[in-house]
């Protein structure tokens, strides 16, 4: 079965975003989509249990499959959004894009990202702000897969997460976000932008956001300044 049945379930994921089924429509049955897609009942079942798991479907034996939603529901976000801990602010915030280029990543830079080198990326460079202060509060250098430059310029104007944005406009799901967090320097030629000086204290972000096939899609590295910045956590007991 391999990773076929991730095929058929972006496919109809990409039908349910678009509207072709509707929110209570039932999907066809299994034997029609295994006619349609080519494949086996295994790797069919397998796609229905992926769409399922992503809140999409609903499956009742002996009962046509329903669909529940035309996007994965916002309660994934909200389930990963634990990632976001050191992003809350007190206040609205907002970004402001500084640049969009598109490079090729050497081996210093994907040892960086811990990726590969010689792929290519959409690098989308912006401060993050806050109301009430003049300062940023914090940078992010945001790695896009090539593949999907057509949405980079729409991040300029988009106020959520950018893997919810590469989500809506393709049929790519993140499953996974690995994030790491590390005390650095604050460099050099970012110091100006965020109104510290080169060197003091700030934390390094990484996030990768993987597809299904374990594909980094997103890759995004965030300067912190330490001034900024509390990270808590409370650990209690229990019976």
């Amino acid at each position: 079965m391999g990773k076929r049945y991730l095929d058929v379930a972006a496919q109809i994921t990409k039908e349910l975003k678009s509207g072709v089924f509707k929110v209570g429509d039932a999907l066809p049955s299994e034997a029609v989509l295994c006619e349609r897609f080519q494949a086996s009942r295994s790797t069919v079942r397998a796609a229905m249990a992926e769409l399922q798991r992503l809140g999409m479907i609903e499956r009742k034996q002996g009962a046509p499959t329903r669909v529940l939603s035309n996007e994965p529901p916002t309660t994934y976000v909200h389930s990963m959004s634990v990632t976001g801990d050191l992003m809350q602010f007190a206040g609205p915030s907002w970004r402001e894009v500084q640049e969009i280029v598109p490079l090729v990543a050497d081996e210093q830079l994907a040892e960086r990202l811990g990726d590969r080198p010689g792929r290519r990326w959409v690098l989308i460079r912006q401060t993050r702000n806050i109301e009430g202060q003049s300062a940023p509060v914090g940078w992010t250098d945001i790695y896009l897969s090539q593949e999907h430059e057509q949405i980079a310029e729409q991040v300029k104007d988009y106020p959520g997460l950018v893997y919810v944005l590469l989500e809506k406009e393709t049929s790519i799901v993140i499953h996974e976000i690995e994030q790491s967090i590390r005390a650095v320097p604050v460099p050099d030629d970012l110091a100006n932008a965020l109104q510290v000086a080169a060197g003091d204290h700030a934390l390094e972000l990484r996030r990768q956001y993987r597809d299904a096939n374990n594909n980094s899609q997103i890759i995004t590295l965030s300067i912190l300044p330490a001034k900024n910045y509390t990270y808590e956590i409370t650990l209690r007991r229990q019976a």
